[in-house]
């Protein structure tokens, strides 16, 4: 094993308050549905996870939370749209806070380029001290290996009413 910041291959996450590590996959692996789930959870909690509304995190704190799940195609496409800021955004304009509370994947297809397409549903508690609400959101994914990681490299989804907001998430 390599010793050092920019050699391992294993990227330390926090999810629900505690670390965990996302393992080392290799070229030609089956992505087992278990890590890609697991990936999509951490990659969905840094970017919606906004504890604080009235002092969200910043359109660069959020790139770099989400960066090490991205491909580096899809987080210079996620950066040039502004893609991962609306959860901020939201979050400052109905003054709550929202929390990712599951993530569902269901495998559509395994390509031949080795990338594996999935849709998923999200469920998410947007609230405050007064208020809670459930939404789900529903969307398609594709993982693929990428230097012995796991990686999105396409994530698309229908934008999900907020109360209280004329947009959504």
């Amino acid at each position: 094993m390599f010793s050092g910041v920019g050699a391992c291959n294993k990227e330390v996450v926090k999810e629900n308050g505690e670390m965990t590590e996302r393992s080392p996959v290799k070229e030609g692996d089956a992505v087992k549905l278990e890590e890609a789930e697991k990936l999509f959870k951490g990659y969905y909690t840094a970017r919606y996870t906004i504890k604080d509304p009235a002092n969200p995190p910043t359109v660069d704190e959020i790139a770099d939370r989400i960066k090490g799940y991205l491909s580096e195609d899809e987080y210079n496409a996620q950066v040039l749209n502004r893609f991962y800021s609306m959860p901020a955004i939201v979050a400052k304009e109905i003054k709550k806070s929202i929390e990712v509370q599951s993530v569902k994947l269901e495998e559509q297809s395994i390509n031949e380029d080795g990338t594996v397409d999935y849709s998923y549903t999200t469920v998410f508690k947007v609230y405050d001290e007064n208020s809670s609400k459930i939404y789900k959101k529903e969307g398609e994914l594709t993982l693929t290996i990428i230097d012995n990681e796991l990686k999105v490299t396409r994530d698309w989804s229908g934008g999900i009413k907020i109360d209280g907001l004329d947009g959504g998430l």
